[in-house]
């Protein structure tokens, strides 16, 4: 594996956001308004991430007021957040305009392809920005998930993630808050990106089994980037391994066991469940 990040060839962060690289979203809820929803997840992100200074920021201004809920909160604060979720409510969409959205299948191959391209593991257009937004909603890598923290991507046919993690993810130690990354947030990421390793070229299951080895601590507020890649695999398992790097420093490697489905068994059991083509659970 590399010994140097890898530098992607847009700026991952920006995709979707207002003057950024955009890349279409085969999600129903989320077709034809993946800018302006960008918008909205940023702001909900930055509510989630200011969170955990709230306390202190209020105690310092002084400037509080009854809450609806009973509590003392801040006049800023509680007029801010009545304004966003006025604007969810606004956007919230029903079932039949969300079935509406339900974008078409792209055909893998064939006459009916205009491009040429593969289709990407979670159907967009090219494998690529399959990885960035094929999952939007996704805990760990969802463009459109205000807690998600990494960003995917493909260098040299492996996965690539990146992340500079932030009070949300932090560990707390004997003495209270500690400057490190909580093991079970790198072991969730971990989980994800090696998933992603297998879809990448074409395997797709559960986790059977998954090992997590801390090799330093992964510091908060620092750039850092995951990089997996599949093993082997044989007809029903595959396995997959990847690592953590920060500051040229290895922090923590992994290694898991995946249940193989190949894809006619994934969209037969889509089927099962109603699920579009493109639509991701």
């Amino acid at each position: 594996m590399r010994a140097v990040p890898p530098k992607p060839t847009t700026d991952l962060f920006e995709v979707n956001r207002p003057g950024g690289p955009f890349a279409q979203v085969r999600n129903a809820g989320i077709a034809g308004r993946e800018v302006e929803l960008r918008r909205l997840v940023d702001a909900v992100r930055r509510i989630v991430e200011a969170a955990t200074v709230f306390d202190d920021q209020i105690a310092a201004t002084g400037r509080l007021v009854d809450g609806s809920d009973g509590e003392k909160t801040d006049r800023a604060i509680q007029e801010s957040l009545g304004d966003l979720l006025a604007r969810l409510r606004e956007l919230t969409i029903d079932n039949e305009d969300r079935l509406a959205r339900v974008l078409p299948p792209i055909p893998t191959s064939g006459p009916d392809r205009e491009d040429g391209l593969e289709q990407g593991p979670f159907g967009e257009a090219d494998v690529r920005s399959s990885v960035r937004v094929g999952n939007p909603y996704g805990m760990v890598s969802g463009m459109y998930n205000p807690i998600s923290s990494v960003v995917l991507d493909v260098e040299d046919d492996r996965i690539v993630g990146y992340a500079t993690f932030g009070n949300l993810y932090r560990a707390t130690g004997a003495r209270g808050q500690s400057g490190e990354v909580h093991d079970g947030v790198v072991s969730a990421c971990f989980d994800v990106v090696l998933a992603m390793a297998n879809r990448l070229h074409g395997m797709f299951g559960p986790t059977m089994e998954l090992t997590c080895t801390r090799r330093a601590p992964t510091r908060i507020g620092v750039p850092c980037w995951f990089e997996a890649d599949v093993d082997w695999y044989r007809e029903r398992v595959v396995v997959s391994s990847g690592r953590l790097v920060q500051d040229g420093v290895v922090t923590a490697e992994a290694s898991g066991a995946f249940r193989r489905f190949d894809q006619v068994g994934v969209e037969a059991i889509g089927r099962l469940r109603g699920v579009v083509r493109g639509d991701v659970p």
